[in-house]
């Protein structure tokens, strides 16, 4: 890798089943943090689409912010991600068509992911990196890192990552509807639900990761362009410590939610508990694949790759919108929910 950036900062080197929550839930949150909310941008709430209760609760949540409070820790987090919003989300990503990395359209939808974040009251920053394709073409991927700045930023973090490229092909255009689509769409749910409870939000890490896929073939060399230069940097400024987990999400939204069988044994057995909690069972794909957990896996962070691993049409012209489904969309934000919010209580 030979060149990149982060943010503002120019040029860097290549390198169980728990009861509820037991918050009271009218308590304000400690006064020593008063300063610091004071100074956060109260957060928009996204547009409905189902429910109106979820709308109200976030505005809640936002008044509470901009009086110098903070919301109290909600009890059962999970139950307020919509899968219905995660669908219509996913259905705006697609209309930005086809977005190989450095394509117009890629630039455009990241643009589109930084604003709705940004107004859901994270702070984002980019990460650049620049690679040669094999055409000779200079190709930019941009990583977008958010943060939930009115709360102090836990020294422990999770890592939720999803990437928003598709691959670039000549024969076919590929929509990306579930890999590309839908896990960036789930990503973006869980923002604007995690806002609900901004002492959790400061616990989490969500990192739009750009150049999943290779220029030919997927290789520990050629594509995870994203993920790979993310870890490297981790690994070179001696920060992966600070994550004690990284759960990715691949392609999703269709009729199944495994795990790649590499990932953390620790991670598994904790998410499928949380699966059956919530009234379904987490398998392992049947096979073992290079997905955007490896790199994290390898600079030694726990991490788990979650997708669809019988999705028949990954990969082509046929991951269209209407592969898609609101409820498997919304499975896999409950579980990542249930599994945080349960973490919070263990530690």
């Amino acid at each position: 890798m030979r060149s990149a950036g982060l943010g503002d900062q120019g040029k860097l080197p290549a390198s169980k089943k728990k009861s509820e929550l037991r918050s009271s839930t009218g308590a304000v949150w400690f006064l020593s943090l008063l300063l610091i909310v004071l100074s956060c941008k109260p957060g928009d709430t996204s547009k409905r689409v189902d429910s109106q209760k979820s709308k109200a609760d976030s505005r809640n949540a936002n008044a509470s912010i901009s009086n110098g409070t903070l919301p109290p820790r909600r009890e059962r987090i999970w139950t307020d991600f919509e899968g219905r919003q995660a669908f219509a989300e996913a259905k705006t990503l697609i209309g930005f068509g086809p977005r190989p990395s450095g394509s117009d359209a890629n630039k455009d939808l990241r643009q589109h992911l930084v604003d709705r974040l940004t107004r859901l009251g994270w702070q984002t920053s980019e990460q650049r990196l620049t690679e040669q394709a094999p055409d000779g073409r200079e190709i930019e991927f941009c990583n977008v890192i958010a943060r939930f700045p009115c709360y102090p930023a836990s020294s422990q973090r999770v890592l939720i990552g999803a990437h928003f490229d598709t691959p670039a092909t000549r024969e076919f255009q590929d929509p990306g509807a579930s890999d590309g689509g839908g896990n960036t769409a789930v990503l973006i749910e869980l923002a604007r639900t995690l806002v609900l409870d901004p002492e959790l939000a400061g616990n989490i890490e969500l990192v739009l990761i750009d150049g999943h896929a290779p220029f030919r073939e997927l290789t520990l060399n050629d594509g995870l362009f994203g993920s790979r230069f993310y870890a490297q940097l981790l690994r070179v400024e001696h920060r992966a410590g600070n994550y004690r987990a990284a759960i990715l999400l691949e392609n999703l939204g269709g009729a199944s939610l495994d795990y790649l069988p590499d990932s953390d044994p620790n991670l598994v057995s904790a998410l499928k508990k949380a699966a059956l909690v919530l009234g379904f069972t987490l398998e392992a794909a049947n096979r073992s694949i290079l997905a955007d957990h490896t790199p994290f896996a390898q600079a030694g962070i726990p991490s788990i790759a979650l997708l669809d691993a019988n999705f028949p049409f990954l990969n082509t012209a046929d991951d269209t919108l209407d592969r898609l489904d609101s409820d498997s969309l919304a499975k896999i934000g409950k579980l990542v929910l249930y599994f945080i919010a349960a973490e919070r209580t263990t530690r």
